[in-house]
């Protein structure tokens, strides 16, 4: 278990540093178009097509990440007032179907890229290809996976009466102790 709590962390420095650098890339683009357009009367054509597609995937890393410390919508408050069994059972059931539409959204990205890259087509400005735009999909969709196949494992593990007594996302357990603003 030690390996792969290890690897989740590495997996989601990654997922972090990726969105930091992205929202930075497309950010900075945005902003020297905005001073191109409005300083020297002249827009990059191309700048608009790289700031959208420089979100997307970091909207996309993001999505992945919120997997991790537990930010995605979820009843939990109705789970946890279930009897200790039923609310394990209930999770595991709940964390299984997450799995398994991620892991549909995972092949049908691969689908997607694999695809995009049969027939060839490329942005109108930048001119790279698409599948390599949508390979946001199958990387994200991929980890996203993995970090609710982790959670699965937890949940496994935990008894049920600690499982109804933890919190939700990092966010609330900061909240509890103390340590969020």
């Amino acid at each position: 278990m030690d390996a792969i709590k290890k690897f989740d962390e590495w997996l989601g420095r990654v997922d972090k540093f990726l969105m930091i650098v992205l929202a930075v890339a497309a950010t900075l683009t945005a902003f020297v178009n905005v001073v191109a357009r409005y300083v020297f009367k002249s827009s990059l054509v191309w700048a608009s097509e790289l700031t959208t597609y420089l979100f997307i995937w970091m909207t996309f890393f993001g999505a992945s990440y919120g997997f991790e410390v537990g930010m995605h919508m979820s009843f939990d408050a109705i789970v946890k007032a279930l009897p200790a069994k039923l609310c394990k059972a209930v999770t595991i059931l709940s964390t299984l179907i997450v799995l398994f539409f991620l892991i549909m959204l995972t092949i049908w990205g691969v689908n997607l890229v694999r695809f995009d890259y049969m027939t060839g087509q490329v942005s109108i400005n930048l001119r790279i290809p698409f599948w390599i735009i949508y390979l946001a999909v199958p990387i994200t969709m991929a980890t996203a996976s993995w970090r609710v196949f982790v959670k699965l494992i937890e949940v496994i593990m935990t008894p049920g009466e600690k499982l109804k007594m933890r919190p939700s996302s990092e966010l609330e357990g900061a909240q509890e102790g103390g340590t969020a603003e």
